[in-house]
């Protein structure tokens, strides 16, 4: 068998599935049921959370995680079929990055509250 044997596949792009992606405001909660977890994905590496939102599986969203969310959802051994509260809070707090040319630059984020049993 040789490479142009077998036939050409045309998939979408990975990340379309359709599903609504939501990005978080500011004290605006998304709680739900944990449909998914796709681990490791993207450039940076990251976790997409697939929820039903409020239990109902008609009403599916999918976010990017980061380190807050997923360390909790690691500490709390949540996985597929566990609740999830996810909120974005006012609060904000900075980090120091080492560019690559040795400089370092403050970046400020949000902290997350989040919950799940």
């Amino acid at each position: 068998m040789s490479f142009d044997d077998f036939e050409e596949t045309q998939v979408e792009d990975d990340y379309d599935d359709g599903v609504e992606e939501i990005k978080f405001e500011v004290d605006e909660p998304v709680i739900g049921v944990i449909v998914d977890i796709d681990h490791d994905v993207g450039p940076n590496e990251n976790d997409v959370i697939h929820l039903a939102r409020g239990g109902d599986l008609g009403d599916r969203v999918k976010f990017w995680s980061n380190g807050q969310i997923r360390r909790t959802i690691d500490k709390k051994g949540l996985g597929n079929g566990s609740w999830l509260a996810v909120k974005k809070t006012a609060e904000t707090r900075t980090y120091e990055l080492e560019n690559d040319d040795g400089s370092t630059e403050e970046r400020e984020y949000h902290v997350f509250d989040v919950r799940g049993e």
